[in-house]
């Protein structure tokens, strides 16, 4: 009997080297906004740099949740472990939430005591993270456009 009911299995593993290699790039990115945050004195570039690592963790989170959720059912877990990938959505939202109520503590500091921001230090890593959103995006964009034009040739 032939196995076909209208999907397309994908491999498993298929993406993993994709988010392995976004966690590092967020991973590099957010170093180098903290340290142009602290040396420059900007919360705009820390907040950015606080959102870039949020990203990562994120990304990280999901990428072992995903490696779990693989694993077969067994005489413990008899449904199998794909709830954990919930439980890494729960800890992502309260790990924004927790960032946000920072961001809000930290802009009301600021607000009372504003201190000198050395504007060029805050540019130039500025440039930088703009630069690679926009690289991320056109990525993106592309391979939108390839799955639509060739839906089996790239997995999800």
């Amino acid at each position: 009997m032939p196995h076909d009911h209208g999907h397309a299995h994908i491999d498993p593993d298929s993406g993993d080297r994709r988010v392995s290699i976004a966690i590092w790039a967020n991973a590099l990115l957010t170093v180098a906004q903290i340290f142009g945050g602290i040396l420059s004195g900007s919360l705009a570039l820390v907040a950015d740099a606080l959102h870039n690592f949020s990203d990562m963790a994120s990304l990280a989170i999901a990428f072992a949740a995903r490696k779990i959720a693989r694993r077969p059912a067994d005489a413990r877990m008899t449904f199998g472990y794909g709830r954990i990938e919930i439980v890494a959505a729960l800890i992502n939202y309260t790990t924004l939430i927790l960032v946000g109520f920072y961001l809000i503590y930290e802009g009301g500091m600021r607000m009372i005591d504003p201190p000198e921001v050395a504007g060029w230090t805050v540019v130039i890593p500025g440039r930088r993270g703009t630069c690679g959103r926009h690289v991320n995006g056109f990525a993106h964009v592309l391979h939108a456009e390839r799955q639509r034009e060739y839906p089996r040739a790239l997995p999800p």
